[in-house]
């Protein structure tokens, strides 16, 4: 095998464009999805990159890894690049190369990559997905475990009528129906796709407000307090939505804005990323799934075989999907400070577990007191 390592996109950027039009990969590893993380987000963070370029002793492409190593705690980690807005860290796979590497080989193989190169304590993989379009994803042979979310999608098949048979989905659409014909006594309600920048700046930004108050409502860390992330979603947005990748949508009560979706569609697949919807008055109208809906018929109109929710437990998933796919996390220390950074790690990730519990048990806590306040100002 010859292995190469290129540390800048530009050294690499004519082969990986040729690479993509016979390689297995997801939309969060082309060419411009990626360069687009790193000129915005990556190289701001001190990300150093490691594009690895493998092929047969023949010359024959058989794998491109798009790695990076960032200088956390003090500890040089080995990862993939994309970071936060990529859901699926993967490589991009030759169509040959499950015929060709075994898990032995690429073990092996593995072992030849690390040696080219440059100095890391730890390798960190999150977010793997366990299959590669049809391919086994190689780095599962490795020593990997379960990553503690998974991902689901839904099978379009047939027509959008047929694909809501079940009585799970009939109520739903039932209810959407409801809401559509309240929302019309009020205004006129659309669905709107926009490729126009002056469109795409409005509702990106309005997605980006949305989803910071959702955030800030469900104590959960908001992205978009960080401007590298702001631009990310704006510039790629621009960047990327003439060529059909990214796409941006909301639906519109007459001027109003009251749901706004950001994702991309990639060869025959949806990726259903960062959904919004304005809160207050307008969530009794269940305004987000009302555009979910709208962007499912979108897919099945426009011959998109697969909507996938992407990362997440949510319950509104379950509804819908048809698949369970499970992600799969890797570590390796190669020094002193990489065992360091891995019992780190494990002490965050417990302590995390260990505040959720204790948020809830809280929270139960603050539902009885006040339960038993309410029933003690009755009885008196």
């Amino acid at each position: 095998m010859n292995i190469s390592v290129l540390q800048t996109f530009e050294e690499i950027q004519h082969v990986w464009n040729e690479f993509e039009k016979t390689s297995d990969y997801y939309g969060f590893q082309t060419y411009k999805w990626l360069y687009n993380w790193y000129n915005t987000v990556g190289e701001k963070v001190g990300i150093k990159l490691c594009l690895v370029r493998v092929e047969t002793s023949e010359g024959e492409p058989l794998m491109l890894l798009p790695l990076g190593i960032q200088k956390k705690y003090g500890v040089q980690c080995l990862q993939w690049l994309g970071g936060l807005v990529t859901d699926y860290h993967a490589p991009l796979l030759g169509r040959r190369l499950s015929g060709l590497v075994d898990s032995v080989k690429f073990c092996h193989l593995w072992e030849q990559i690390k040696e080219v190169l440059p100095y890391f304590d730890v390798v960190h993989f999150e977010k793997q997905p366990e299959w590669i379009c049809n391919q086994y994803n190689p780095f599962l042979h490795l020593d990997c475990w379960p990553f503690h979310e998974k991902s689901y999608a839904a099978t379009l098949d047939d027509s959008w009528e047929s694909f809501n048979k079940s009585k799970t989905r009939k109520n739903i659409c039932a209810d959407s129906r409801r809401q559509k014909r309240r929302l019309a006594e009020i205004g006129d309600l659309q669905f709107r796709v926009v490729r126009e920048y002056h469109d795409i700046e409005l509702l990106t930004s309005k997605m980006i407000e949305q989803k910071s108050r959702r955030y800030k409502e469900t104590g959960i860390r908001n992205l978009f307090e960080d401007e590298k992330y702001r631009s990310f979603y704006l510039n790629t947005a621009k960047e990327l939505v003439q060529t059909g990748i990214v796409h941006v949508s909301g639906l519109f009560l007459d001027d109003t804005i009251i749901a706004a979706h950001w994702g991309l569609v990639f060869r025959d697949r949806f990726y259903y990323l960062m959904p919004s919807f304005e809160g207050g008055s307008w969530a009794k109208y269940s305004p987000g799934r009302l555009l979910q809906e709208h962007l499912i018929k979108w897919c099945f109109d426009s011959d998109i075989k697969v909507f996938d929710f992407t990362v997440g437990d949510d319950s509104y998933k379950y509804n819908w999907a048809d698949k369970e796919m499970k992600l799969y996390e890797y570590i390796e220390p190669v020094s002193f400070k990489g065992r360091q950074y891995i019992l780190l790690t494990n002490i965050r990730q417990y302590l995390k577990k260990y505040s959720h519990l204790l948020n809830g048990l809280r929270k139960a806590k603050n539902t009885l007191k006040n339960s038993l306040l309410v029933k003690g100002a009755i009885n008196k």
